[in-house]
């Protein structure tokens, strides 16, 4: 009893998980300036977030919850910049950098590419946890002897 008091006491206390924003920040030859640039977060093969700005002009998105995304910043006629695994981390916001230049293709930089955030951890234990539960509850029900099962 003691013990799920003092769980609960600290998850009380610990409160959810805070999100963030991400502020892009640009550079690049002048030529580029007033040029349309569309920000987007990307997480899980999904935009999560995205919005337009104008060179360059910074832009903040979010808020985020914790975990890893990906930034992609482009524009008609410059070099799609993409950085991949940048981490928002619980209640701090996150600046990212993006150098632009006229061009084509695009122009990858790879963060933190292995493990996972202690956030990322803690979701997935929780949702584990939630799922053995549910099993064992299952499990249990179908222990019982059939006449006691078709009683509910």
């Amino acid at each position: 009893m003691t013990t799920r008091f003092l769980f609960a006491a600290a998850l009380i206390l610990a409160g959810p998980a805070r999100a963030a924003d991400v502020w892009a920040h640009f550079s690049g030859p002048q030529s580029l300036n007033g040029k349309p640039v569309m920000v987007s977060i990307v997480q899980d093969g999904q935009v999560v977030e995205q919005q337009e700005t104008k060179f360059p002009e910074n832009k903040g998105l979010g808020p985020l919850e914790p975990g890893a995304y990906d930034v992609r910043a482009e524009a008609d006629g410059v070099v799609t910049e993409v950085k991949r695994g940048v981490h928002i981390v619980q209640g701090k916001n996150l600046d990212v950098q993006f150098a632009l230049r006229p061009g084509q293709g695009a122009h990858v930089v790879e963060y933190a590419s292995g493990g996972l955030s202690r956030e990322e951890v803690a979701a997935r234990l929780a949702k584990l946890e939630a799922a053995v539960k549910q099993l064992q509850a299952q499990l249990a029900e179908l222990s019982k002897p059939a006449t006691e099962r078709e009683a509910h």
